[in-house]
């Protein structure tokens, strides 16, 4: 996990430096710059970060998926085991996706333990904590909260795709089994 997101960040850093007139050394190249000046513990910067929303991801989407559920059929008079018609499922899943945004601090807070930009006020060896002060003290709420709309988005296509469409997967690949027993 770390090294998977220690590269992401390094691909998007390169991109950035790469207009810059300087050479742009490649992936492989910053990668074992990283390991040679700070080891493992430099390609594993920020996989607390990682772990934490991955924590918190998709239990949220799962479960704020399901209380919308539970609220839609509410407004719309519906029992607690009549099915959603297809729209209120996407809805009830468009819904968990965008609200599952809430962890973006510790997104943002991840790819900050990893950034390689040189920066003398930034503390080095940050915590999570640490790392989440020092972006508070630098940018306030908003910096915690920053690329929140993108991943509004993200969270929605994704949360419909697993949620809504995968409970119709579900709900078929029953019935399959269901019919092959009486058969």
């Amino acid at each position: 996990m770390g090294f998977c997101t220690c590269m992401k960040t390094v691909e998007i850093t390169r991109s950035k430096s790469a207009g810059d007139g300087k050479p742009t050394p490649t992936s492989m190249q910053v990668f074992k710059e990283i390991y040679r000046k700070e080891g493992i513990r430099g390609i594993n910067k920020g996989v607390n970060a990682v772990a934490i929303r991955q924590m918190t991801n998709w239990g949220s989407r799962f479960g704020l998926s399901r209380l919308a559920e539970d609220t839609i059929r509410s407004l719309n008079g519906k029992g607690k085991d009549e099915k959603l018609a297809p729209w209120e499922k996407i809805l009830s899943s468009a819904i968990g996706g965008a609200l599952s945004a809430w962890n973006q601090p510790i997104e943002v807070i991840r790819v900050e333990m990893q950034s390689k930009t040189n920066d003398p006020k930034r503390p080095k060896n940050m915590s999570v904590w640490g790392c989440a002060k020092y972006i508070y003290s630098t940018n306030g709420i908003a910096g915690l909260y920053r690329g929140v709309p993108p991943r509004v988005a993200l969270g929605i296509w994704q949360t419909i795709c697993m949620v809504a469409l995968g409970d119709y997967a579900k709900s078929f690949v029953a019935k399959l089994s269901n019919e092959e027993v009486i058969h």
